[in-house]
């Protein structure tokens, strides 16, 4: 039957039942993309600024590259999923697999607008069946033998494919577009992507396939102004576009890791790889203030982490008190909070025998609840003077997209390591994070096979029914920037902009020395630190290079009731960058 229909409507019609897209950076509008390019040189933005837009928003640390691509996606019809998909892929391109993995973990939480339910999704590390004593994976500092024992079963492919399989509407090949075409066409050497090659030459060096990844360019190191082409990763994002997440389990590439891995003395099988599923389950949540704060659900760690720190703080009142940065009793009492929060897990067993004498019975599931909170607020003290503390966190990625339909993905992802890694293997022009290497305790409290817990807390809030906020945070102070922004937001009712720019509380990694408060040196008035030191705290400031190292980075995304616009913050200084539409 012949169409009845001008050629061109019935042309952009079939388009649209096909709902294909041509996400492709060589065809983005003219100047679009040496603008972002441009941006890519410098970690941060150059001014604070509000974005803002009536139909979608994307919001993502460090690659303007990738935001720009997620964008790209939500303008051509993709959901917040197929966006944060794209953003997501984007970021391991543009970050040439150092600090994020296409080998490496995520998680997210998701609101879906079709059934206004909040969803969260774990695609965390999966162990090794064969590890039998985990206690004795070399250090990341061992660079002798053993080093395919510090890998784990990544998640990041499967988990992103879960994503845009459930709550997607582009062709999956279409998500991988932008991180293809830069793999091939080169990603520009700022200043930090050649500062990390300087900083870890020596582990990239120590296997043939890592000297072929970093000199990629030519013999010498990777250097500014340079473009860095990824021959092999394209091969492997090409193969994934066209075969599914599959390829990199069963698939060539996964036998291939497996393979290097048992090389180097690791116990990874093709049945590991074969079984490993992302765990789809209801997020945690808690009241806050009159909203729902949703994090991730009972098999990771963030989520409890997130929750209790809220809680405490209701149970304390800080939400009834004055900016953090203004007020030093709301400040102590957030510290205390988090300097909780973050260290409970690791010696749970510690409370638990504590309070158990005053009929108090607790378990790692109660950390979300209120009554929780209330049972510790006795104990803050005692608990500060047990022994253990918890284990560094690592590099990663944040994601905040709100879509037209006001779908909203909070997605945080990881190679959960330092740069690249300490093992120099690479397979498929994609280097294997050695994230093993500092989780020995955890590996032997768990059942061989089973998923490795995370400290990864994207969060949404949701407001009369409907999401209001959203959070992604990395680094080593996650929680702190998570919980800040939270309390900011609905405890203290200030804007985005300002909770933003508001000075970061430091994790105090000596737990020896609890009364001692980190701070960044210039960012609090001096008589509020006054203040301080008459109320008994002793500050110590840190300079803004070893504030990099302490602090968290997050993005945040909200939309406004009744008018429904999207806001996202680009903040001079902070590692994050905004779009909109």
């Amino acid at each position: 039957m012949k169409s009845s229909l001008p050629a061109g409507i019935f042309a952009l019609a079939c388009a649209s039942l096909s709902n294909g897209a041509d996400l492709s950076p060589a065809n983005w509008p003219p100047g679009d993309r040496a603008r972002v390019e441009a941006l890519e040189q410098q970690p941060w933005p150059a001014a604070t600024r509000l974005v803002e837009g009536n139909s979608g928003l994307v919001t993502g640390t460090m690659s303007p590259i990738a935001v720009r691509a997620g964008i790209e996606a939500l303008k051509q019809g993709g959901t917040a999923a197929d966006a944060a998909a794209v953003v997501a892929l984007t970021q391991v391109t543009t970050a040439l697999g150092s600090y994020v993995s296409y080998a490496g973990e995520a998680q997210l939480v998701y609101y879906d607008s079709k059934t206004d339910k909040v969803h969260s999704m774990n695609a965390g590390w999966g162990s090794y069946l064969g590890e039998s004593d985990p206690k004795t994976i070399p250090a990341a500092a061992n660079m002798e033998a053993g080093q395919g024992r510090k890998t784990l079963v990544p998640g990041f492919m499967a988990g992103i494919e879960a994503m845009q399989k459930r709550f997607g509407t582009l062709p999956f090949a279409d998500l991988f577009e932008p991180a293809i075409w830069y793999s091939e066409n080169g990603i520009t050497v700022s200043p930090v992507l050649a500062s990390f090659f300087a900083s870890r030459q020596s582990y990239l060096s120590r296997t043939p396939e890592g000297r072929a990844f970093m000199h990629q360019g030519g013999d010498h190191l990777p250097v500014v102004g340079e473009r860095f082409v990824q021959t092999e990763a394209v091969r492997t994002l090409r193969a994934v576009a066209q075969h599914g997440a599959q390829f990199m389990y069963t698939g060539e590439w996964g036998q291939e890791y497996v393979s290097a891995v048992q090389r180097e003395g690791g116990k990874a099988t093709i049945e590991d790889m074969k079984r490993y599923q992302p765990i789809w389950e209801d997020p945690l949540s808690t009241d806050f203030d009159g909203h729902t704060v949703y994090g991730p659900g009972p098999s990771t760690q963030g989520g409890y982490d997130v929750l209790e720190a809220m809680n405490l703080i209701e149970a304390l009142k800080v939400d009834q008190m004055g900016l953090y940065w203004k007020d030093p009793k709301a400040f102590q009492g957030l510290s205390r909070v988090l300097e909780l929060a973050v260290i409970t897990p690791y010696i749970h067993s510690f409370i638990a025998s504590s309070v158990l004498k005053y009929g108090v019975k607790i378990s790692l599931q109660d950390r979300a609840t209120k009554a929780y909170a209330n049972a510790m607020l006795p104990f803050v003290d005692p608990i500060f003077n047990a022994p253990q503390k918890p284990p560094a966190s690592n590099h990663s990625d944040a994601i905040v997209i709100i879509d037209r339909w006001g779908n909203v993905a909070a997605l945080v992802h990881s190679i959960n390591t330092v740069l690249w890694g300490t093992t120099g293997m690479v397979v498929g022009g994609v280097p294997l994070s050695d994230a093993a290497c500092f989780q020995q305790a955890r590996l032997a409290a768990l059942k061989p096979g089973d998923h490795v817990p995370s400290e990864m807390a994207p969060v949404i809030v949701v407001t009369n029914g409907k999401p209001s906020l959203a959070v992604a945070a990395v680094g080593v102070a996650l929680l702190p920037e998570t919980v800040r922004i939270l309390l900011g937001s609905l405890g203290n009712h200030i804007d985005a902009p300002t909770t933003m720019a508001a000075p970061p509380l430091l994790l105090n990694s000596d737990y020896a020395k609890r009364s001692r408060i980190q701070i960044p040196e210039g960012r609090y008035d001096s008589d509020f630190l006054a203040s301080l030191g008459v109320a008994g705290m002793t500050v110590q400031t840190k300079s803004q290079q070893e504030v990099l190292g302490l602090k968290g980075t997050a993005v945040m995304g909200t939309i406004s009731a009744p008018s429904g616009v999207r806001q996202g913050v680009e903040v001079t200084g902070i590692f994050g960058f905004a779009d909109a539409y």
